[in-house]
């Protein structure tokens, strides 16, 4: 997976847990991100191992572990 899709897929996984997609590449609205609950500092750390490339040959575990902070803010 190139870059340009490990980004659309965490952008997506966002918009899909806020239900808010209306911004460019299918980002959610700021209001929409920043309404959600949660360990948000967790997620970003999440995300920065995806930058620097410690998912590098498994961008879907990152994907999942960014799914389980967003799921466990849903229960």
């Amino acid at each position: 997976m190139n870059e340009k899709e490990k980004i659309k897929k965490i952008i997506k996984v966002f918009a899909d847990n806020t239900k808010c997609d209306i911004q460019y590449n299918g980002c959610p609205c700021n209001s929409c991100f920043h309404s959600q609950e949660g360990d948000f500092k967790h997620i970003c750390w999440l995300i920065i191992l995806l930058l620097r490339g410690d998912y590098d040959n498994d961008a879907n575990a990152i994907l999942n572990d960014i799914k389980e902070e967003l799921k466990e803010v849903e229960k």
